[in-house]
């Protein structure tokens, strides 16, 4: 199956070789039936994998909760159908033990000699540590930070522009920009990620958790919860620790 695949893709060795270099870098590929067909060591490990003979003809339902499938699946169909690669989005990734941690993402469309599309090729970064050096936000450096170490607190977009040094219009289309949703988005999601693992390794109560993630109202929390993830969030750590 997968040599049929890599037969057919046009330069994909020149993709395996260069990223299989990267010790910061997941690198991955799929075909049009979602199935992986081939990754470097960094996404076996993230995967709790020891050999690439592993990981051939698994799909991502294989590895990741249902909730977190489903937008994957989306992205990786609308890159096939349009050829439109997704460059640079913060995104929330599964680990293998069930919690959830940011990474930068990007999908390519791979296609063959005759240019159709059979596939797709993905590289994604941690958001967190030293690849952020890497990554192409500028001067937005400081306001990534103080969201990471301030989410629990209220945070408002005249303190975030005046940290990213831009009028508050020029930081809010430079973020759009940059991660590709607005930064109160970008502020909801961070603080629903660290909510979820919060629900994985503690047993803290909803409502203590939702106050602790800078959410001050249970239901609202619930809400946006759900709309992210797929359940609510007692269910979300029900299925989590299954």
């Amino acid at each position: 199956m997968q040599r049929r695949f890599l037969a057919c893709v046009a330069d994909v060795s020149a993709w395996i070789g260069v990223l299989s270099t990267l010790h910061d870098v997941y690198f991955f590929m799929k075909d049009r039936e979602g199935r992986f067909m081939g990754g470097n060591a960094m996404q076996l490990s993230k995967l709790g994998l020891g050999r690439e003979a592993d990981l051939i003809g698994k799909t991502d339902r294989d590895f990741f909760p249902e909730s977190l499938v489903r937008p994957y699946l989306v992205d990786d169909r609308r890159v096939m159908a349009t050829g439109v690669p997704i460059r640079n989005r913060v995104e929330p990734v599964a680990n293998p033990d069930g919690t959830v941690s940011w990474h930068l993402t990007s999908k390519f469309p791979l296609r063959d000699a005759s240019g159709r599309c059979m596939g797709i090729a993905g590289v994604m970064r941690n958001f967190d540590g030293a690849s952020r050096k890497w990554l192409p936000h500028g001067r937005l450096d400081r306001v990534l930070e103080h969201i990471a170490a301030h989410f629990h607190e209220r945070l408002t977009m005249g303190k975030l522009a005046g940290l990213s040094g831009l009028s508050l219009s020029q930081f809010e289309r430079r973020f759009r920009e940059a991660f590709g949703q607005t930064p109160s988005r970008f502020i909801t999601r961070f603080r629903l990620t660290r909510a979820g693992q919060l629900l994985v390794e503690t047993d803290r109560t909803l409502s203590d958790i939702a106050l602790s993630c800078g959410f001050y109202d249970h239901s609202h929390f619930t809400r946006v919860f759900r709309d992210m993830f797929g359940l609510a969030p007692g269910a979300y750590r029900k299925s989590a620790r299954a």
